[in-house]
């Protein structure tokens, strides 16, 4: 097996070097599920603000933001890992990098929240406990499974299976001509926008939940609303997609718009996407526009074109990323739900919640943000970081943080040879 090349032999923008402004998105699409996150709850509990400016914007940008960001997510790693993905790798060196990456985080964060849960409400049953530990809780249609403990690991129990099939996706999509990527990607596309509302309409629960922790009659009903947006294999469309994109980048066969254009139909689709019906407003609804953006943030990046992620904040916020989407919902559900419900119990608070000044919401959002960043923080330097460096395989250098690429050349054909090498023969 060939070894892979050092961090230090490695030239700015080949194909192992780091995507800068795809880390920034990273932290645009965390920042965006946090918002998402506190205005859905603030809405709940019926809030609102008595400047309508303010109310429209919070609701254009987070009323439906949460699933979009997901999606991209998805996107993204599928995109990430092909992109970085080395000659001569091997699978078992691929998992183990993997595991270092999520799973000690994973395990801390579904910790403390099956304690928290345990407290408030009563230990959750072995069954949902341990589909959480192994990160299989997505595959019951039953969202006592898939949302009990942090609210959001859901989403890595679509990453585990992604992993588990990125070896032999990559084996398989590296040898296809270009066409054949774009193909691939099109039908991704189609099967996200058409599948789940055949099976929707085809299927249904024989038992549904009793009592939802995320109403889902504006989305297809439990079995819809499962199916689009919690089901793996159905999510495995998006990774595909970026899989195909990051061979089409690195190929130097992607055609698409540049950063300013995808920036714009992106905005465009956002604003779309706040409109479309059902399921769609998920994830599928912004499928192309994201797509579109991470093969052009990523060109830019490697040609030394204009990106606005590459800002040193941003990418910082994108590299505790994983620690901040998994504490984020903690801090909100746990921390200031228990305050106003303190408050609530005291007859200090009002029920449901009042018309409130713009600047109260501004701060309750910026507090409640901190707290989050600063708990991630210490997650990400006392657990993610240390981990990796611990269990990642000792033959495979870590990649560079924070060198953006510029004036990079393409890969050479040899070395688009070798990406059908991951799979360890």
């Amino acid at each position: 097996m060939r070894k892979s090349p050092s961090a230090a032999t490695v030239s700015p923008g080949s194909a192992v070097d780091h995507l800068v402004s795809l880390t920034g998105l990273r932290g645009i699409l965390a920042l965006t599920v946090f918002g998402a996150h506190f205005f859905l709850s603030f809405s709940f509990a019926g809030g609102t603000f008595d400047w309508k400016f303010q109310q429209d914007v919070f609701h254009a940008l987070f009323s439906r933001s949460g699933g979009p960001a997901v999606a991209c997510f998805f996107l993204l790693s599928g995109f990430v890992l092909t992109y970085i993905a080395r000659p001569g790798d091997t699978a078992r060196s691929f998992y183990r990098r993997r595991i270092a990456k999520v799973y000690p985080v994973h395990l801390v964060t579904a910790a403390i929240a099956f304690t928290l849960v345990a407290v408030r409400y009563g230990v959750p049953g072995t069954k949902v406990t341990l589909s959480h530990v192994f990160l299989v809780q997505n595959w019951v249609p039953s969202q006592w499974y898939y949302l009990t403990m942090t609210g959001l690991d859901w989403s890595l129990s679509c990453e585990a299976l992604f992993y588990l099939c990125f070896p032999v996706l990559i084996f398989v999509l590296a040898r296809a001509r270009n066409w054949q990527l774009y193909t691939a990607a099109a039908v991704c596309t189609v099967l996200a926008f058409v599948l789940p509302y055949v099976v929707s309409h085809t299927f249904t629960l024989t038992s549904p939940d009793p009592m939802e922790m995320v109403p889902t009659q504006d989305y297809g009903g439990p079995m819809g609303y499962w199916f689009a947006y919690i089901f793996p294999p159905m999510r495995m469309a998006e990774f595909v997609i970026g899989i195909a994109l990051a061979l089409l980048v690195r190929r130097g066969a992607w055609r698409g718009p540049n950063a300013a254009v995808a920036l714009l139909l992106t905005a465009a689709g956002w604003g779309v996407n706040l409109h479309l019906p059902s399921y769609l407003s998920l994830g599928a609804g912004m499928v192309i526009p994201f797509a579109l953006l991470i093969a052009a943030l990523s060109t830019a990046d490697i040609s030394g074109g204009w990106s606005p992620l590459r800002w040193k904040p941003l990418v910082w916020f994108g590299e505790i990323s994983l620690s901040f989407y998994l504490t984020h919902l903690l801090v909100q559900e746990e921390l200031f739900s228990r305050l106003w419900q303190f408050g609530v119990d005291r007859d200090w608070l009002p029920v449901p919640l009042p018309v409130l000044s713009w600047w109260v919401g501004l701060l309750s959002f910026a507090a409640q943000f901190l707290i989050a960043l600063t708990a991630a923080w210490l997650l990400y330097r006392l657990v993610e970081r240390p981990m990796v460096r611990l269990l990642r395989p000792r033959d495979v250098p870590p990649l560079p943080i924070t060198t953006a690429a510029h004036g990079a050349p393409q890969p050479h054909a040899a070395e688009r040879a070798a990406e059908t090498q991951l799979v360890e023969k």
